[in-house]
């Protein structure tokens, strides 16, 4: 039996999300925190991409799977600046769960 690894759970949640149809994709990020907080920032983000890119080889055209793959790569660029801007503040970003602090001063991701 193969056991799949973290990154892989991750980024099979990132797709099963993204190509959810209707609005699953919105909680996304924060959802990813919750059941990850303790993994480095910076590996949601790439799961965020890996699962993008996967939606992009797995499908072509236009349409919901293009849309999704957007919408990935979109959240994992919007998260990378979070990580980014908490770097330029000086705030703690070991882990997934540092974004919450700083969501209670940009609340993007909270609002979303």
């Amino acid at each position: 039996m193969m056991m799949l690894s973290d990154v892989d759970l991750r980024i099979g949640y990132a797709i099963e999300q993204l190509m959810e149809p209707g609005d699953a994709w919105r909680a996304l990020v924060r959802d990813m925190v919750a059941r990850w907080p303790d993994v480095p920032p910076l590996e949601l983000s790439m799961s965020l991409v890996a699962a993008a890119a996967a939606i992009e080889g797995s499908f072509t055209g236009e349409g919901p799977s293009a849309q999704a793959a957007a919408r990935g790569y979109r959240l994992a660029a919007l998260l990378s600046v979070d990580y980014y801007a908490m770097e330029l503040l000086g705030m703690p970003r070991g882990t997934a769960r540092d974004y919450l602090t700083y969501w209670k001063q940009d609340p993007f991701f909270a609002r979303l």
